[in-house]
Formats: structure tokens, sequence, C-alpha cells
């Protein structure tokens, strides 16, 4: 959807527009709804609604109605600002006599499906001064790799599969000098370090695949390395806040039978 900055007006003319689609899709004898709704420009959008009735007792509702997303949508592109970015979570709380509707521009998401990647696509999308990045935010996206690779098995016969265990491959970047130790995020795999990388793996027994923060500079220092091994290894290299891909170190040996 194309960007177009919204005046107040236009702004306000969205929202009471929210308002007639939400009422329009609520249960008998409601007295107060409750839309929340967030979305990011690549992950999809999370909705919830609660209703209740004049006693204060929960009412069910059919669902988010048709059109919410859209017009959500459109207020997120329309409300964006370069210095200040846009909200991520919109609160809009509707009675039969009025709606009120709150913008959250700083906090995270209650959005579990939300990825670092995700995050970091919006961020590129739509870019904020950095004085105006949440800590939250920053820590997601500054955390992001800039460097996806992976030891390829070679075949040397139908049943020969080549290439390092987990084990082996944890032992020769020991003896090399790296720090080596168990993964705090995934069971069984192995987190490596170095004073210019920090790298985790993320394998299965056929290969071996790592992500992890290098200095670009060393990015070819690294597939050296790791090729000076033996290894059939390809690397890519990614801008910072998972950014374009700037650099691709293919595999040495083409891989398969």
């Amino acid at each position: 959807m194309p960007r177009h900055a919204l005046d107040p007006t236009e702004q306000a003319e969205i929202c009471a527009e929210i308002g007639g689609v939400l009422g329009g899709g609520l249960p008998d004898g409601w007295a107060r709804a409750t839309l929340r709704w967030a979305e990011l420009a690549v992950g999809g959008s999370s909705a919830s609604l609660a209703v209740v009735a004049e006693d204060g007792s929960s009412l069910t509702a059919a669902g988010i109605p048709r059109g919410i997303t859209e017009l959500c949508r459109k207020l997120r592109l329309g409300m964006y600002t370069e210095s200040g970015g846009t909200w991520f979570t919109l609160t809009y709380t509707l009675t039969p006599e009025r709606y009120s509707v709150h913008f959250e521009f700083d906090d995270e998401p209650d959005a579990p499906s939300f990825t670092p990647e995700n995050y970091a696509k919006d961020l590129a999308y739509f870019p904020r001064a950095e004085e105006n990045v949440p800590e939250w935010l920053r820590k997601k996206v500054d955390g992001l790799p800039n460097v996806y690779g992976a030891v390829h098995p070679e075949f040397g016969g139908p049943d020969d599969t080549l290439g390092p265990s987990l084990e082996e491959f944890a032992a020769v970047l020991s003896g090399a000098g790296w720090e080596t130790g168990p993964s705090d995020r995934f069971r069984g795999e192995l987190a490596l370090s170095t004073d210019w990388a920090s790298l985790g793996t993320l394998s299965r027994p056929d290969l071996i695949r790592f992500s992890g923060q290098v200095e670009p500079e060393r990015w070819e220092e690294l597939h050296t390395l790791l090729t000076g091994f033996g290894w059939n290894v390809g690397m890519s290299c990614y801008e910072p806040r998972g950014g374009d891909l700037v650099r691709e170190f293919p595999t040495p040996r083409e891989i398969g039978h």
C-alpha cells in the first residue's frame, strides 16, 4: 500500500470509520468493545477483540470484522513521520456513545509471532531517528546475525556422507583458539566466539548450519579459516539490522551426489 500522510482530519475520519465497521459486527447487548491491533510491514498482523455487556459480563463476538485490517493499516502508514516512525499497536475502545483510540509508538507489541527479522524489516520500511528507536527494538535488530553459513556434506558413495560432526566442528575451532560451549538458545547446539566473531549453530545430522555476528572486514577470514580445514563451506553476509545481502562465499565444491 503506498504511503499517504494523513492530516488530523483524515485520521479522525478513518478512526470514525473503524468504529462504524466494528460496531456493525458486535453481538446484541454489547456495551463496550476493545480492539487491539498490531502489525509490522513484514510478518502479518495480530488482533484481539474483547466485548462486554452492561453488567460487565463477556460477550462472544464473531471475530474481527472484515475491513478493520485495511483501515488500521491505512492509519499506520499515514501516521508515519521520518523522525518518530509510526505506531506498533492501536487500542480502540468503542461504546454506543463514543470511541477513544490510543496509539503505542514505543512499547513492544504483544505479538509472539513477530520475529526479530520482522522487526528489522519494519524498521527499514518505517525508519526512525536513532534516539527514537526503543531499547527493546534496538536489542532485537542489533542482535540479528550478519552472517549465515553452513558446512555442507559431501558424498563419497551411496552410503558415504563426508563432513564433520558437530563435535568435530567444535574441537577443531577450539584448537584454533575459539571459545566453544553449549548454546543458550538450542539444546545440543554450539556457541562459538573469538575476539571478532560470535556464532551459534542450528544443525542437523548431515549439515552444520551457523549464524552470528562477524566483523565485516573479517568475513573473508572466517570463510578462509573454515574451508582451510577441508570443509565444504558456504556463507552469505548481510548489512546490519537484517539489511540487504552484500557478500556471498559459495561452497568450493558442488553439493550432492
